[in-house]
């Protein structure tokens, strides 16, 4: 991140930026942070975040240095004195809730979208990073039909010294039990919510109200729900692994 410290710089590159791009859309504004849609003369979109001081935005850091066409792009991070400015990838898209309107999705669809965000969070585990908040309404279907994780404002880097979170944090339903105070959160937290994910896109509802109907679907989601963390898949690669050969294998059949 580079060191907005001279104040006159700062102020350059926001002039630049507000003479290329208008505010078309506030996403959400409080005494924390806003959120706001940009959108230049030639129709290019990007986010603005702004996170006042005082604030951590060492995940924000890391996640400039990876380039994952499964994960929302930082482009840059300015700061000043009052607040950290992180430019983002606008994803054009609708949020995975609004993409399944209610209705349940059919397993191979199902099964390409768990997949496509377990490459993501291969990418974001790999760089010590802990989603926290994997949910349908973090998960973008962009016009393409590309899968992005976005919302990393929960997010922590893992610290192999820290015996538990420091915060509760987390959406009730989708949150790992250790995020409520059990230990300290780590990639197989991530794994859990997504499993949870993967059951309400199969089934329309909570694990805990219906689970999914394919056994070999089921068997995996089970695995990953597991009360101790370490009764789950230790890894998203090896997650991905076991769903990809489920995929694979009702594409056959289907063909066949």
């Amino acid at each position: 991140m580079r060191n907005m410290s001279q104040k006159s710089l700062y102020d350059f590159e926001t002039e630049q930026i507000d003479k290329m791009f208008d505010c078309k859309n506030y996403l959400f504004k409080n005494s924390k942070h806003e959120k706001v849609i940009l959108e230049s003369d030639t129709g290019v979109k990007m986010v603005r975040h702004i996170i006042y001081k005082p604030a951590d935005v060492s995940v924000y850091q890391r996640l400039a240095l990876i380039n994952n066409p499964y994960l929302c792009r930082i482009y840059e991070i300015s700061e000043s004195t009052e607040a950290y400015t992180i430019y983002e990838e606008f994803c054009d898209g609708m949020t995975l809730t609004d993409y399944a309107n209610g209705e349940t999705l059919a397993e191979h669809d199902a099964l390409n979208i768990t997949c496509s965000i377990c490459q993501g969070l291969y990418a974001l585990h790999n760089s010590g990073i802990v989603h926290r908040d994997i949910k349908p309404d973090n998960i973008i279907i962009c016009d393409d039909n590309n899968v992005k994780i976005i919302d990393f404002d929960i997010s922590k880097i893992y610290k192999s010294n820290q015996r538990s979170d420091t915060q509760t944090l987390g959406t009730v339903g989708f949150a790992a039990p250790e995020q409520f105070g059990m230990q300290q959160s780590d990639a197989r937290t991530d794994l859990y919510s997504l499993a949870v994910l993967l059951n309400v896109l199969l089934t329309g509802e909570h694990p805990s109200v219906k689970m999914c109907e394919n056994k070999k679907i089921l068997k995996v989601i089970k695995k990953c729900l597991s009360i101790n963390p370490d009764d789950r898949y230790s890894t998203a690669e090896e997650l991905y692994n076991v769903l990809n050969k489920i995929r694979r294998k009702l594409k056959y059949e289907k063909m066949s």
